[in-house]
């Protein structure tokens, strides 16, 4: 291909910890000012590929390397890394471990920080950057204040401010509202018509298949299809007529009240709080938190586990205050999965860390069990792998066998379905299914609504810090449609 920015020719790669290469035997080119989606299943090879891109493979991790990448006919290897960040704006899945500064405009402003510009070019080209990603509102706060999805807004203003010509982003829609999904979309639209080169590393690509000039597919670490037939499926899924349910609270019923929160309230200093949250999640029942990136979700969720402690009100488990139990009636109580997997794993074997909890609280544990669990999860091959070597999609189901091993009466969920194919979104929902016949209580942070309408009884609204709604799922989609309707009237 004359035009060819990258290429991939008979290109392998295996990490040091892996008996299997991560990806085998690559052959394709991507060309100057293309669009092209790298899609597959958990653990396929996607990452890999970007890593490659980078030049990491070279540079950060250990592996052993067959054939070749080039960009701009040059063997990445032989090019330096300081000239790579001129030329490669990069948005990665873990976005934590990236972060270099405290706060939000100093990491925005970071890639220019040691490069020839001017203190005014610096705040002028943040401040256009600001400007574009609708983020002004957080340009002054720290980084560990923001929701996933701010953050997630933060990184790809990191990745563009320094006009690359090519932009690598691996899963930059995850943990995105619809608001932001569109605004990111649009983005790399414009990026697009503007001559960079894109390339985007996704389970879910259908959401880029009308501007998207190619998409390839990727499994076991090999190309399956480089000319991916990318159609939208027209298909209405059937529902059972339960999914969704309003759940008649006011008559008479042996239903019993498994978290009762009263007048909550919990803010960060001046900038963000949470106000007067009343409300009562049922046993058995599965509940949907959603709302926009930074309407408190995830400070619910900390504050209902007792890693925060409210400034008003109060949360009951069965009719007890959360704050009278110890740490270990907690635990044994409530399990947890948040939006970063790595924040979570202590132990230096998967199958260890699995154990973890059960072994803390000295739960019995049966072994034919784990065994299934493991296996079911597709995670039997790396029970002995370090938790942190792990992929993202394998991180994420592995933080869930542990959060749900020792059999909580409450789970909660965070963003769960992030990094995971459709596969292994159907396993855990049907781990969900079955924990609720059980009789578990389970609360799903998520903005995949279509994944957790499915299963879920009640749909609770967040917006700026307040309960805007409960109900089932399809009231939610007609209140939200008829608020856009409204927005685009104002504008």
């Amino acid at each position: 291909m004359k035009d060819a920015t990258i290429s991939f020719n008979n290109f392998s790669f295996r990490y040091f910890s892996r008996e299997k290469p991560a990806v085998f035997n690559l052959n394709f080119s991507i060309s100057k000012g293309e669009f092209l989606v790298v899609t597959g299943a958990s653990g396929s090879g996607k990452s890999t590929i970007c890593y490659s891109i980078l030049g990491l493979l070279e540079n950060f991790y250990e592996g052993e390397k067959l054939g070749e990448m080039l960009l701009k006919d040059t063997e990445i290897s032989n090019i330096q890394s300081t000239e790579l960040s001129k030329i490669i704006g990069y948005v990665p899945q873990r976005l934590d471990n990236s972060f270099t500064t405290p706060y939000v405009f100093s990491e925005i402003a970071f890639p220019l920080e040691y490069k020839d510009y001017t203190k005014e070019e610096i705040v002028e080209r943040v401040h256009s950057v600001v400007e574009d990603l609708n983020i002004g509102k957080i340009i002054g706060r720290k980084l560990n204040e923001l929701s996933e999805g701010e953050k997630q807004l933060v990184a790809i203003g990191t990745a563009i401010v320094d006009n690359p010509e090519i932009i690598v982003a691996d899963e930059p829609l995850a943990n995105l509202d619809q608001k932001n999904k569109k605004l990111i979309l649009d983005t790399f639209i414009q990026l697009k018509k503007k001559g960079k080169t894109i390339i985007i590393a996704t389970h879910e690509y259908a959401e880029y298949t009308q501007f998207a000039s190619k998409v390839i597919r990727i499994e076991g670490g090999e190309i399956t299809d480089e000319n991916l037939v990318t159609k939208v499926s027209a298909i209405v899924r059937k529902k059972s007529n339960k999914i969704g349910r309003t759940e008649d609270e006011g008559r008479k019923t042996d239903k019993q009240v498994k978290v009762s929160i009263e007048n909550l309230s919990f803010d960060f200093s001046d900038k963000f709080q949470l106000s007067n949250i009343s409300l009562n999640i049922y046993k058995g029942k599965i509940v949907a938190l959603v709302g926009d990136n930074g309407s408190g979700k995830t400070t619910l969720l900390k504050l209902l586990i007792g890693l925060l402690k409210p400034k008003e009100g109060s949360i009951k488990i069965d009719n007890v205050d959360l704050k009278s139990l110890s740490w270990t009636e907690k635990t044994k109580r409530i399990g947890v999965v948040f939006q970063d997997p790595d924040k979570q794993f202590f132990e230096e074997t998967s199958i260890d860390e699995i154990l973890l909890i059960s072994n803390n609280i000295q739960k019995e544990i049966i072994s034919e069990n784990i065994d299934i669990m493991v296996k079911n999860s597709g995670l039997k091959e790396l029970i002995q792998f370090n938790p942190h070597s792990l992929s993202h999609g394998e991180k994420r189901r592995l933080s869930f066998l542990s959060a749900i091993q020792h059999q909580p009466e409450i789970i909660i969920l965070d963003e769960i379905t992030k990094g995971l194919d459709d596969k292994n979104k159907s396993w855990v929902k049907d781990q969900i299914v079955n924990m609720k016949k059980n009789g578990t209580t389970v609360l799903i942070i998520s903005h995949d609504w279509r994944w957790i309408g499915e299963i879920a009884d009640k749909f609770i609204g967040l917006e700026n810090g307040q309960i805007s709604f409960i109900g089932p799922k399809n009231q939610f989609e007609t209140k939200l449609s008829k608020k856009n309707i409204t927005r685009s009237i104002k504008r």
